[in-house]
């Protein structure tokens, strides 16, 4: 029976416990038969490996309360009964701790000799530890019980535990509604049924012992059903000895020279022998079983892998080819011949095909000659010209193979047509191209005046706003100039607003001619121009403004443009200032000069 989990989880396990108990004490107070085998540890210790978290606590009151309940049945003094209660459990506990440990490694299904040595040492050092604590509470404490209690529960624990997580994990498997799951051949019964049989007859034959004959028995079972096998195979041989000795007799004939009792203490070490015998092979065939598994899963891999591969060759149009520069075999596949404008028909080995390749050759050989002693993968690009197509350009992914010696063994190479990925490029390319310079066109129209190519107002105070906060920052001076054409209206009206971009443009031009590289001349609107000069003084700033003065009013005639003057204003940057504040002051300075007379340069205050 299998221990069902979740709700009523530590109550089931109790009841398994009581029922396995009282089975036990029918066998041995009832019938008079020689117990051999401690059940109820196998169930606690399988009870507390499976519980979940939160749930162990749980289990472990059940188990106390089911054993104060049976050694209450039998009339035992409350201290015996917490003595034999806190045995069980101690035991318990240290079998499932070590077996966490050891499991929690590998996981139960991925164990190996030396894991299932490390189990077995935590059954002895369990059943040790459970015989210590219940000694003292024994009604004869002599050595031959505190022996039959360390091999019954070690025998109970190795042997039942096996057989309750097998029965479990096929109840999980049946509610997960997974096939077969509570399915076993008949075969395993009745190797089982022999089994039985042939360990009767054994134990009940006095004369010549044949346990021997049990041994191989058990070996087969091992060898057909593994783990399992081993376990089942075990219990049956002691149940057959306990059944043996219903009635107060030996369980095993030839051992009636021995008090049932001592009798069964040996044949509880026999039945030790039977399972040490079948652990190796166990461990081997459950090794082998992974290994088995393994290379299914690897090959099946592999299958769907190459399946995978060929598909995506076809799809993608990706070659695969291998050269052996030692004896010059070639193995091209089908889509290489293709991806290189040959007929396939000419392969595998194609042999020397350099003659056949559009350009003899040269470039792809020329490239694997020069990465022939790289130690990692290389790639490279070369261009083919298929005879009846267009140039296409192919890349090839390769890496080298060397043998022990050190020289190259093989070379191994994927080739895929990157042509459209060159195309998609270079079209990439020139959109990219296009689009930068609609964004530096964009930007420039953004911050650029459209009739005279100078910074529009709002590029200009920007700049203004940089520059002052750059003042602030290091004390640097700066000037500003603010200039105005003068009676431009009556240009505009006499000559037409033609005539008076024109004028415009050619007072840029000369604003520009006299600007430093570091400077900035914006038109703010209209007639009106401003002219940053970071880090000027006072007379570098009135030099600049009268210099410009000078140069309108004597060269804004060329090319038959009217002249004109203009009324400039000019004035520094001072702490405490803001661009606004600098701006307005400026704009003072240019309407005095206006006021003066125009054609004028004034400072401001």
């Amino acid at each position: 029976m299998a221990l069902p989990k979740g709700k009523g989880f530590a109550a089931a396990v109790a009841l398994m416990w009581v029922a396995s108990a009282m089975a036990s004490f029918a066998l041995r107070e009832g019938m008079g038969a020689v117990l051999l085998m401690w059940f109820p540890s196998a169930i606690a210790v399988t009870a507390l490996f499976l519980a979940r978290k939160g749930e162990r606590a749980p289990v472990l009151v059940a188990l106390a309360l089911a054993n104060i309940a049976i050694n209450a049945w039998f009339h035992l003094s409350p201290l015996r009964s917490a003595g034999y209660a806190l045995a069980n459990l101690s035991e318990a506990l240290v079998v499932v701790a070590v077996a966490k440990g050891v499991v929690g490694r590998r996981g139960i299904n991925m164990l190996r000799l030396g894991d299932m040595i490390a189990m077995f040492l935590g059954v002895v050092a369990g059943s040790l530890v459970g015989a210590m604590i219940s000694h003292p509470f024994r009604p004869h404490q002599d050595m031959v019980q505190f022996v039959w209690w360390v091999l019954a529960t070690m025998l109970g624990t190795t042997v039942g535990a096996p057989i309750l997580l097998y029965l479990n994990d096929r109840l999980q498997k049946f509610r997960r509604r997974e096939p077969g799951a509570v399915a076993v051949r008949k075969s395993f019964f009745l190797a089982l049924a022999g089994l039985f049989a042939l360990s009767w007859i054994t134990l009940d034959t006095a004369q010549v012992p044949v346990v021997s004959l049990v041994l191989m028995a058990l070996v087969f079972l091992v060898t057909r059903y593994g783990q399992i096998g081993a376990s089942c195979g075990v219990f049956v041989f002691g149940l057959g000895g306990t059944l043996h000795s219903i009635g107060h007799g030996s369980p095993a004939a030839y051992l009636s020279h021995l008090p049932p009792f001592q009798a069964g203490i040996v044949l509880q070490v026999f039945m030790l022998v039977m399972m040490a015998t079948s652990l190796p092979l166990a461990a081997l065939l459950m090794r082998n079983d992974r290994l088995a598994l393994r290379l299914k899963a690897r090959n099946a891999r592999m299958r769907e892998n190459l399946l995978l591969l060929n598909m995506a060759e076809e799809v993608a149009r990706i070659g695969r080819w291998r050269y052996d520069p030692r004896n010059g075999e070639q193995d091209w596949s089908r889509q290489m011949f293709l991806i290189n404008g040959l007929d396939p028909a000419l392969g595998p080995d194609p042999g020397d095909i350099k003659a056949m390749l559009p350009d003899g050759g040269d470039e792809l050989f020329g490239q694997l000659a020069h990465h022939s002693s790289d130690k990692g993968r290389y790639s490279f690009e070369y261009r083919v010209r298929p005879p009846h197509g267009d140039e296409r350009i192919l890349k090839m992914y390769a890496t080298n193979h060397f043998a022990p010696d050190g020289g190259l063994a093989q070379m191994f190479g994927v080739v895929v047509d990157v042509t459209e990925h060159h195309q998609r490029q270079e079209a990439l390319d020139k959109e990219r191209t296009r689009a930068m310079r609609l964004a530096a066109e964009a930007q420039y129209l953004a911050h650029t005046d459209p009739l005279t190519g100078l910074a529009n107002r709002r590029r200009t105070i920007t700049q203004i706003e940089k520059c002052v906060r750059k003042s602030v920052q290091d004390g640097r001076p700066m000037a500003l100039i603010s200039f105005d054409i003068d009676h431009f209206k009556q240009v505009n009206d006499t000559r037409g607003h033609q005539t008076g971009d024109d004028v415009l443009m050619r007072i840029a031009d000369i604003a520009r001619a006299q600007a430093r590289a570091s400077d900035l001349i914006g038109r703010m609107g209209g007639e009106e121009f401003v002219w940053l000069l970071p880090g000027a003084g006072p007379e570098e700033a009135r030099m600049a403004a009268e210099r410009l003065r000078q140069a309108i009013e004597q060269e804004s005639a060329d090319g038959g443009l009217p002249q004109v003057t203009a009324s400039i204003g000019y004035a520094l940057w001072r702490e405490g200032d803001e661009a606004s504040a600098l701006l307005a002051r400026v704009d003072k300075a240019l309407y005095e000069a206006k006021q003066a007379g125009r054609n004028t340069v004034q400072k401001a205050a």
